[in-house]
């Protein structure tokens, strides 16, 4: 058989063992998530049918996004069609700070921690900390479609999780450019940083990943919900907007700018705003089962991606950092960073602790982590950085600990503690 046939035939088995995650979730009474991961377990590192370097390759390479980066793209612009204006509207407050306090006492305490439990230099923990300090919507949303939240809850943190990670693409950059500031990941901000000094350059740069896809990913909504309306594309407005959605991508990723803003804008105007036809139903449809697909081989990836060497050498450590950054990193950040913030008469409800210790106890890591952990040992490979060298593959293995361990401990918990600390009715106080 060869190479090609080879991959060929893993992919095939990626989308025949996706399917068994359905069946068997329904049976065990839990959502799909877990059974997926531990799939790609069972079928990577343990029987070794789908081999590590397939699905490194897959998951961070594939077409030079890999196919992380693809998924959560097709998974952000179809859920981001549900998005609901007026709770967003509502809770903004909120999702801002999580996104800015939260994701900075993150960043600096879990690095504190990986430091400490590792004997790494603190800008190496600071870098750890940056790359998990995102969470991720690829689980909470399918999450929540499950255990039926309250949309306000639910909306906070789907929001916190599908606009943070221009933040912890500054926190990352920063890093990269303290200890490789020749690697041209970090051309940008250290072009803004020359020109007008560091800190300002950090605001800016922070601004030019929020702005600047933000009015692409409008403009080009509204452009489209207008040609359709003047042209009609029929059928073909399914190839229309995932072509729209892969150039956003490549055409923002080529400029250094994440993409993520444009897609989940370009998808609330479509689904929030368009006319209610069958075109737009069947792409809604197609989008939908796209999704579901993404989200199957993304996870079976995860799984897949250790090797069994990885787990021996650094299950203690991934586990141990697993478990503070649930149970203490992301409590301190959330408490500290969840207040009351007025805005007439937008301002959303106080929330009372129980409520406060629900948001602390759900935020899982996923795709952007995983991907985001291959650029230190890529960058210490091609440009020779002995600190990365020394701790890229720490860092990417650890992450990868992280981020399945807290997906699987939460797709188990959540509905749980949903049920223990949220209020029952809408009536409620929260």
């Amino acid at each position: 058989m060869t190479f090609a046939n080879l991959q060929i035939l893993e992919f095939s088995l990626l989308l025949i063992i996706a399917a068994f995650s359905i069946p068997i979730a329904r049976k065990a009474s839990i959502v799909e998530i877990p059974v997926l991961i531990f799939l790609g377990i069972i079928f990577g590192p343990v029987l070794g049918i789908i081999r590590y370097s397939f699905s490194e390759d897959l998951m961070t390479n594939f077409a030079t996004f890999g196919v992380g980066i693809l998924g959560l793209m097709i998974i952000l612009y179809y859920e981001s069609h549900g998005i609901n204006f007026r709770v967003l509207r509502r809770h903004i407050g909120r999702i801002i700070s999580l996104n800015t306090v939260g994701m900075i006492i993150t960043a600096f305490l879990a690095g504190i921690i990986f430091s400490l439990f590792t004997g790494a230099p603190f800008i190496i923990g600071f870098l750890f900390g940056a790359i998990i300090s995102p969470t991720d919507p690829a689980t909470l949303i399918p999450l929540f479609h499950k255990i039926r939240i309250r949309e306000d809850y639910s909306g906070t943190l789907i929001g916190e999780s599908l606009f943070n990670d221009p933040l912890a693409i500054i926190f990352v950059t920063l890093a990269i450019a303290i200890i490789a500031p020749q690697s041209t990941a970090v051309t940008l901000f250290l072009t803004l940083s020359s020109a007008i000094g560091f800190i300002p350059a950090i605001i800016s740069f922070l601004l030019i990943q929020i702005i600047v896809p933000s009015i692409v990913g409008i403009v080009i909504g509204f452009l489209i919900l207008y040609l359709n309306k003047v042209l009609n594309f029929e059928n073909l407005i399914v190839g229309l907007l995932l072509g729209v959605i892969i150039f956003e991508l490549t055409s923002l990723e080529a400029l250094n700018i994440t993409p993520f803003p444009a897609i989940i804008a370009t998808g609330a105007i479509i689904g929030n705003l368009s006319e209610k036809s069958i075109f737009y139903e069947r792409e809604r449809s197609f989008q939908e089962n796209l999704s579901f697909l993404a989200q199957g081989v993304i996870f079976i990836l995860m799984g897949s991606m250790l090797t069994i060497s990885d787990i021996e050498n650094y299950w203690l450590i991934g586990i141990l950092m697993a478990l503070t950054v649930l149970f203490i990193v992301r409590p301190i950040a959330v408490f500290a960073s969840v207040f009351r913030i007025r805005r007439n008469n937008l301002t959303a409800p106080p929330l009372n602790r129980k409520i406060k210790a629900f948001f602390s106890l759900v935020g899982p890591r996923g795709v952007v982590s995983i991907v985001e952990s291959t650029v230190p040992i890529a960058i210490g490979t091609s440009l020779g950085i002995p600190l990365l060298l020394r701790w890229g593959q720490t860092l990417e293995v650890s992450v990868a600990i992280v981020v399945i361990v807290s997906i699987i401990l939460q797709t188990l918990y959540v509905p749980y503690i949903a049920n223990k600390l949220l209020p029952k009715t809408a009536d409620e106080k929260v």
